[in-house]
């Protein structure tokens, strides 16, 4: 498979805007890649502006394709553009399902309306329940988006309303949960510099099926801040989510998380951009959606609590 030139750039470069747009590279991450790598190297426009050329802009759109892939931007932000491409040519198919077998939520966000996609999510929520909703449905779409994306097929806008839709539907139902909390307390976030947070809003659903007490922060949270929530807020588990655009290692970042949070804090990752060859102690990786509720059973086990999170009998 080849990635094809844009045809429609003007001849001088895009402003940092237009390629966040045409990349779906946040502008952060696009100077922050100038400032550790050397690429990409902007031009300046006459007011002293960044503009960026046609084929670092196609150099980029292969970038982000690979890092959905799960490949790290340190490890081929230097390789050429056809040697890149020839990289994303030799990936599996499965990572990209054929065009002829298009999901409803693809075809529904390409036909250009909100309350459709809308009403779809939440008739599928309502017949399947939110536990198979989150474990297959959800990931199940979250895939297909990407592979369209992946494909051509849809654009970054299109993904970026199908995450505030499907974001905002998750958020109204949390708010109706009445479920019994008890431990243990897991404060979720993610690393300075990853802005991607519907995979956490996922995982904080499944904690909440499971009972736990869920404390949320959203993205993008300095360690030092990190660690004093979990400190003052007495949370057990600290749950980090790194998607494919994540621009350091998780491994690192979870070294440089640690020594600010209390001793015998669990810290639990996950996340299309988490793949770490071995695991440090107090460390565990979230596999996936489902198999989150058996892990939060293990640590109730290990800490002589019940399934449910009560005290276990003597």
């Amino acid at each position: 498979m080849t990635i094809s030139a844009a045809s429609s750039l003007p001849a001088h470069g895009l402003p940092i805007s237009a390629v966040e747009r045409e990349t779906g590279i946040p502008k952060d991450l696009l100077r922050m890649w100038e400032r550790r790598y050397g690429f990409p190297l902007p031009g300046r426009d006459e007011h002293g502006d960044r503009v960026y050329p046609r084929e670092q802009i196609d150099k980029l759109r292969l970038l982000r394709r690979l890092m959905d892939l799960g490949f790290r931007p340190g490890k081929i932000v230097h390789m050429e553009t056809d040697e890149l491409d020839a990289l994303f040519a030799r990936q599996p198919a499965r990572s990209a399902p054929p065009a002829l077998v298009q999901s409803d939520i693809v075809r529904l966000l390409r036909g250009d309306d909100p309350v459709a996609v809308r009403d779809a999510l939440q008739m599928q929520l309502a017949v399947q329940g939110l536990r198979t909703f989150v474990t297959e449905t959800l990931a199940r779409n979250n895939e297909d988006i990407g592979a369209a994306w992946m494909r051509g097929e849809i654009e970054v806008f299109e993904e970026h309303l199908y995450t505030e839709m499907v974001s905002r539907l998750l958020r109204e139902t949390l708010v109706r949960l009445q479920l019994p909390v008890r431990p243990p307390r897991v404060l979720l976030t993610t690393c300075p510099g990853e802005q991607h947070s519907l995979g956490l809003l996922m995982v904080e659903v499944m904690l909440r099926l499971a009972g736990c007490d869920t404390l949320s922060f959203g993205a993008d949270m300095p360690f030092s801040d990190i660690g004093r929530a979990a400190t003052r807020l007495q949370s057990q588990i600290v749950a980090l989510s790194f998607s494919s655009a994540y621009a350091g290692e998780p491994l690192e970042a979870v070294q440089a998380l640690r020594p600010h949070l209390p001793a015998g804090t669990d810290i639990w990752m996950g996340g299309s951009g988490c793949r770490l060859p071995e695991l440090p102690e107090g460390v565990q990786v979230i596999r996936d959606f489902a198999t989150l509720e058996g892990q939060v059973a293990q640590w109730r086990h290990s800490h002589g609590l019940d399934a449910s999170g009560g005290p276990a009998a003597a």
